[in-house]
């Protein structure tokens, strides 16, 4: 009984590793960062799927598809990019910021896909 601690510390085996700090911050910023993305992506895929009467505001729909892309593509990589290099940090977090990435960068290119198939020619 007395070599509980003895136990414990060899069933952590040598793979066991404390999180550090700066990649902690790194996953979490990135997390942070994706969430306002995600949320204009999720707006413009919305507003493209039931796009307004054609010659009303059919105009903006394309814009807002093409600002996706410039919001979404760029902090979607740098999220996947903070998953793939941040080794050092929680694991949780890496596979939040990998879902999330996957999240944002598909955005963009279902509403794409969704301009070409409804929109007003």
């Amino acid at each position: 009984m007395g070599n509980v601690s003895r136990i414990t510390s060899e069933a952590a085996g040598p793979g066991a590793r404390k999180p550090a700090r700066a990649a902690i911050f790194f996953q979490i910023m990135g997390i942070i960062l994706s969430a306002p993305a995600a949320a204009w992506g999720v707006f413009v895929v919305f507003s493209t799927a039931f796009p307004p009467k054609c010659g009303d505001w059919s105009g903006f729909t394309p814009l807002g598809v093409l600002e996706s892309w410039f919001v979404d593509l760029p902090i979607g990589l740098l999220v996947l990019a903070v998953a793939i290099f941040a080794r050092k940090g929680s694991r949780s977090l890496r596979r939040a910021c990998t879902y999330s990435s996957i999240l944002v960068l598909s955005l963009p290119v279902v509403a794409s896909i969704l301009l070409s198939r409804w929109h007003c020619p």
